[in-house]
């Protein structure tokens, strides 16, 4: 092939940023009846109350985004981010976690990428994320118990509802020792890399890529991250910042529930709001879909309505706040996202004895 034929060839950034664009454009049409659903519903609304989601909704991409920055901070990376460039992060990395298909995986792999162009390892970057969906679901599961045992004290706990959140927070349980189980043995991770490097190998040949895959720097990934678990469970310190964040985290994404809710004029049990939320999020995990669009509403009307809220105004509301929602995650970062993909760019990141471009300072 010649030099100027390799130049017209469009680079691998252009296929991601098309494919990306695509993923978008399907999520939009998928989502477009309950966007139209949704808008019948406006004229019912208390806009003013309504609005709030949009603040509460980045409020939550920049706490999500802090659980991971302090645990790295914690283990000496980032320090010096200016919060603007934390916060553009935050809004990129929950567009790719909420937009990206593969349960979360392709989410995982563009944020260790990004944190890579920032000196972070890709080991340390994922076990990052592996730490934050970790005290996130320990956190939500302390979180749905007390919702349990209040609405039990209440009495506004019915026997369908009571059971799913023990259900849920089970699950979340069992999954969260699970995962940390596999961290840990590293033979376990091993095998785990050959059946990666397989399925790999496999979709290479597809592509016509042989080779695409290396083993020996997946086996050297994975020992890494081993080695990064070891550290963290020796120093656990470093886990507590993060997982008093993650408190909040869980309260902020189910709070957007609640201020939708009262927008038509329902005053739901906060314990009750959580509860229809872990659901729907547990939901949308299970679900192929991009950010779990179909089933998440219905999972959570569900719940809603055998908690004793009327239906009509439940799915109006629900409908209309994950619309929103889901029209604030891609506003909000798909352009930080593309802009990334397309530029490979690192945001600088100024530390003292540095410029403002990040170089080491010299004396005259």
């Amino acid at each position: 092939m010649t030099a100027s034929a390799q130049r017209r060839r469009p680079s691998p950034r252009f296929w991601v940023s098309l494919v990306t664009a695509i993923l978008v454009g399907i999520i939009v049409w998928q989502a477009w009846p309950t966007m139209l659903e949704a808008a019948e519903s406006l004229s019912d609304v208390d806009i003013v109350v309504f609005a709030l989601l949009i603040p509460v909704q980045l409020a939550s991409f920049a706490v999500t985004g802090e659980v991971l920055f302090s645990f790295l901070r914690g283990r000496g990376e980032l320090h010096g981010m200016h919060p603007l460039t934390a916060m553009r992060m935050s809004l990129e990395f929950n567009f790719a976690n909420h937009m990206l298909p593969s349960g979360g995986a392709a989410g995982i792999a563009y944020t260790a990428w990004k944190l890579n162009t920032l000196g972070v390892s890709a080991s340390r970057g994922t076990l990052a994320q592996f730490a934050r969906f970790a005290v996130t679901f320990v956190s939500f599961s302390v979180m749905l118990a007390v919702s349990g045992v209040w609405l039990i004290l209440s009495g506004h706990g019915t026997s369908t509802v009571l059971w799913t959140a023990a259900g849920i927070g089970a699950l979340a349980v069992v999954g969260t020792a699970s995962g940390a189980l596999l961290l840990r043995r590293r033979r376990l991770l091993h095998r785990f890399a050959g059946v990666i490097t397989r399925v790999g190998a496999w979709g290479a040949r597809l592509i016509r890529r042989p080779g695409l895959i290396d083993p020996v720097q997946l086996v050297r990934f994975v020992d890494g991250v081993h080695i990064e678990v070891r550290e963290v469970t020796a120093n656990a310190r470093s886990l507590v910042v993060p997982f008093l964040w993650s408190f909040l985290v869980n309260a902020l994404d189910a709070g957007l529930f609640w201020v939708a809710l009262v927008a038509f004029g329902i005053r739901p049990d906060p314990a009750l709001v959580f509860v229809a939320y872990g659901v729907a999020t547990v939901a949308s995990m299970i679900v192929v879909t991009p950010n779990g669009v179909g089933a998440y509403e219905v999972v959570m009307v569900g719940t809603f309505v055998a908690g004793g809220l009327p239906a009509d105004t439940t799915i109006a509301a629900i409908v209309l706040a994950r619309a929103v929602l889901l029209l604030g995650t891609i506003v909000f970062g798909w352009g930080f996202y593309q802009h990334s993909v397309a530029t490979a760019h690192a945001p600088r990141i100024r530390t003292k004895g540095t410029d403002r471009m990040g170089r080491p300072r010299t004396l005259p």
